[in-house]
């Protein structure tokens, strides 16, 4: 069980969790989310948890596994329009405080292109932002976002190849002040993606938890395949990939690390 009051105990935050949606078990809290919205029930910076996510999504279709009771699964409300111009910023903003909260808790977190939370070169945890567009701005946003916490090795299927920050720390750790504390590093960083026309502070700070800056990476797009130097992220959040001394660059896709 999850005890939100913990959750809004140890919040920072003026608008980021203040009203929060618990349920026991659900389907997916990206799609709870969505309802939400369409029903008029949710405020700005809603939260909406469950303690047994059962069919999670990941980007491009793929499914998110969470063990009952062990891991975190999480979807913010954002219903303050944004120019559609910083959509590829917002999950590095999510990535950014999820990575800031772990090195917090003693952990070594490396964030990869674009939605990954990586510890050990093993996936902890992912961000799946969801938008609906109006002309050029981001009218509603969801920001899912899903950590191992608690998960014993056993308990995670061996083809994800994944980890827990239980399997790195050998001790449970509350995940109601992972959760406060992922919603108070991500708020001013949402704050300030939002009121300025400059994103080189959020770029710097994902740079900056990066594990394949300046690496060669095969990176996959829809109808592309390639590789190539990691060498940053461009002002709007979209990867720099110079190949063949040719710069690229790429709104989305998926990266792998070589190992040379």
């Amino acid at each position: 069980m999850i005890f939100t009051n913990l959750i809004q105990t140890n919040l920072r935050t003026h608008t980021f969790g203040k009203q929060v949606e618990y349920y026991n078990r659900l389907g997916s809290t990206n799609e709870e989310a969505w309802e939400l919205i369409d029903e008029n029930t949710a405020t700005h910076g809603t939260l909406v948890i469950t303690d047994h996510q059962f069919e999670g999504k990941g980007r491009g279709g793929k499914s998110w596994f969470m063990s009952p009771s062990k891991g975190l699964a999480m979807s913010l409300i954002l219903l303050e329009s944004i120019p559609v111009e910083k959509a590829g910023l917002i999950p590095l903003a999510a990535g950014a405080a999820a990575a800031k909260t772990l090195k917090n808790w003693g952990s070594s977190p490396t964030l990869k292109w674009p939605n990954d939370i990586m510890v050990s070169n093993r996936k902890l945890g992912g961000i799946l932002c969801e938008s609906r567009i109006q002309g050029k701005i981001l009218e509603w946003v969801v920001i899912g976002i899903g950590l191992n916490i608690n998960d014993l090795e056993n308990e995670l299927p061996k083809e994800l190849q994944a980890t827990s920050f239980f399997m790195e720390k050998s001790s449970s750790t509350q995940r109601e002040l992972v959760l406060a504390n992922i919603l108070n590093h991500l708020e001013p960083i949402y704050n300030s993606l939002k009121e300025s026309e400059d994103s080189t502070q959020l770029s710097s700070m994902w740079t900056d938890h990066c594990n394949h800056l300046n690496k060669t990476v095969k990176f996959e797009a829809e109808n592309e395949s390639l590789s190539g130097e990691f060498m940053g992220i461009n002002a709007d959040g979209a990867a720099i990939i110079i190949t063949n001394g040719i710069e690229k660059i790429y709104a989305s896709g998926d990266i792998h690390l070589i190992q040379l």
